[in-house]
């Protein structure tokens, strides 16, 4: 237990066959297919010049050594060779150019196609995927897979080679191109086999990067809390374990990747003594002996290309398959195929016997019934876990209800577009959350087309103008991130000017004054009387005085309805509400105030 122990979970994911994988690895491809034809055109080219330059090299050699060369012949052969070569360069230097363009957009599409579909998911996804792991997949994994986007096209070349030199070294001596042929099998039996030990091996570091990614996050967001408990080296210590797995993960892919290339190498450099050997026994001349050393290296080189094809593609599809886990993701929150526009509404919400659970095991609602009339101000208090916050989430459709439903002015919310649907909800949280940039940027967030007339407007209502006003650059004034730069009560009142600016119908505050002072908050109160009029509240309150301005005030316990009534009803009643009120209310009364001080 402590605190990246969320690190160590890992959400169960679908496996995905070979197959499937590699099916929709081509279909990535195939937008980019003729940048594709041109890479492997030029590893064609590539592929002339290196089959064709061992020829003129052993006809050099035999001419030189030959009793009576002839020096026209040498001298051309040889300028053939070298502009073989040239030609050689020009060919990679095209396919690296062509490289260049195709890659890059690759990787670019492939990681806004996962950003999108972060956006699309609803709070059930986030809730079950750490942030870090999410920030791991996009950066590390996307780049990782792209990598791979030129092993087709440059395994095509390697085949073109290998055939072409392979078909020579039979033209020109059939013994010594079977001793060659030999080592074929022991190569692509070490390859198969490195093959499924390498895809496991980059799943685990893939997982191990997204472990350190989480513990980083976790770590810096919650350095505070640390530095509070005295708890620096204790976290130290986690992270060190964590990065510790990470080490091992990426030492075994690193032996596992690697570990073909020495026997590559033995196995190339056996095949070349036995070719010298035999060779020189047979009697072929010294020029044709130099054309299948060099013609070796073609073979070879190509060969070790191939081998290296399987073992990369696992790797990359281990990252590919961690991003399909959020490409095959789909939001339990969905929109209908003829879900339409929602231009206005007047605020009539009904929760019709709905039934709501994060997993069966933790069962929220149960027929849950309530009716929030247009323009009335509705606070809902209850303990902790009593369902307060997952009501106005279901309302906000963060999270799909299971069954019953909830009705918008008569209307199924299912009905709406997400988007202008949630536009119709101003909301402000205890957590509030401001994006790193100008506080002009933060307060017209929902809203880019506010005049700064208007943003002054709400920030008056709020009582920050004054505090804005002092600022150097007021409006542009940068914030930090998450508004590291501002008191915790100065970020409360940029939330609810943002919520202001949107002019919703409805209003949600949750814990909304939480954390203002009383002066501020008073003065917040005075200022929502004149703007929820004719606008329907839901209000989540620890504080007393929104409390007992709201027309009703409903008492949650273990997702249930108790009661329900005003401020003073309840009071009478000696009920739940009444228990709640002895308990955390009552010392926030004047009449309590002035009573414990005289």
């Amino acid at each position: 237990m402590g605190l990246f122990s969320s690190s160590m979970r890992a959400k169960h994911e679908r496996n995905y066959s070979d197959k499937e994988l590699f099916n929709r690895y081509v279909k990535r491809l195939v937008p980019h297919k003729k940048n594709i034809v041109l890479i492997a055109l030029f590893m064609v080219i590539q592929a002339i010049a290196a089959v064709t330059a061992p020829l003129l090299a052993g006809f050099v050699t035999d001419e030189l050594i030959s009793t009576t060369p002839n020096y026209v012949l040498t001298l051309l052969a040889a300028c053939g060779f070298l502009i073989l070569y040239l030609l050689n360069w020009v060919a990679f230097s095209l396919q690296q150019a062509q490289s260049g363009k195709y890659v890059p957009f690759f990787l670019e599409d492939l990681r806004l196609e996962l950003f999108s579909k972060l956006q699309e998911q609803d709070m059930t996804f986030f809730d079950e995927n750490m942030s870090g792991k999410l920030n791991s997949i996009i950066v590390n994994d996307t780049l990782d897979f792209s990598n791979t986007a030129i092993l087709i096209s440059n395994t095509i070349g390697s085949l073109v080679i290998s055939l072409g030199t392979l078909g020579i070294l039979f033209y020109f001596n059939y013994i010594l191109a079977l001793i060659t042929v030999a080592a074929i099998p022991v190569l692509f039996s070490l390859m198969l086999g490195l093959r499924g030990l390498a895809k496991r091996v980059s799943k685990s570091y893939r997982e191990a990067i997204g472990s350190v990614n989480s513990a980083m996050v976790e770590a810096i967001e919650g350095i505070q809390i640390s530095k509070s408990f005295g708890q620096e080296l204790n976290i130290a210590n986690q992270f060190e374990d964590i990065n510790e797995n990470y080490f091992r993960s990426w030492m075994r892919l690193t032996a596992t990747t690697h570990f073909w290339r020495p026997l590559l190498n033995t196995v190339a450099s056996v095949i070349l003594c036995l070719v010298l050997y035999f060779g020189l026994d047979s009697g072929i001349s010294a020029g044709t002996l130099v054309m299948f050393v060099l013609y070796l290296e073609n073979f070879f080189q190509p060969v070790m290309q191939l081998a290296r094809f399987f073992p990369e593609l696992s790797a990359g599809m281990a990252a590919f398959e961690r991003c399909l886990s959020i490409v095959d993701s789909k939001p339990k929150v969905q929109q209908k195929p003829e879900t339409h526009h929602l231009k206005e509404i007047k605020g009539q919400i009904q929760f019709n016997h709905v039934n709501f659970w994060y997993d069966k095991d933790n069962v929220i609602f149960k027929d849950l019934n309530l009716t929030i009339h247009k323009g009335e101000k509705l606070a809902i208090v209850g303990h902790t876990g009593a369902g307060k916050t997952s009501l106005v989430s279901l309302l906000s459709r963060y999270y799909e209800y299971q069954s019953g439903d909830i009705l918008i002015d008569g209307q199924s919310i299912r009905n709406f577009s997400l988007e202008s649907y949630r536009k119709q909800f101003g909301k402000v949280e205890q957590d509030v959350y401001l994006f790193p940039g100008t506080i002009r940027e933060n307060i017209c967030y929902g809203r880019e087309d506010a005049t700064d007339e208007d943003i002054w407007r709400v920030l008056n209502i709020v009582q920050a103008s004054e505090f804005v006003h002092r600022l150097p650059e007021g409006l542009d004034t940068q914030i930090g991130e998450r508004g590291s730069d501002l008191s915790v009560g100065q970020r409360q009142l940029f939330s609810f000017a943002r919520a202001i600016l949107l002019n919703p119908r409805v209003l949600i505050l949750d814990e909304a004054t939480s954390s203002v002072d009383a002066y501020t908050e008073a003065m917040i109160q005075e200022a929502l009387e004149n703007i929820l009029h004719d606008r329907t509240a839901i209000i989540i309150a620890h504080r007393l005085s929104t409390i007992v301005n709201a027309d009703r005030i409903i008492v949650m316990e273990n997702g249930n309805i108790v009661e329900e009534g005003t401020h003073k009803e309840l009071l009478a009643k000696q009920g739940k509400y009444a228990s709640l009120y002895n308990q955390y209310y009552v010392h926030q009364s004047l009449e309590w105030q002035e009573k414990t001080i005289f």
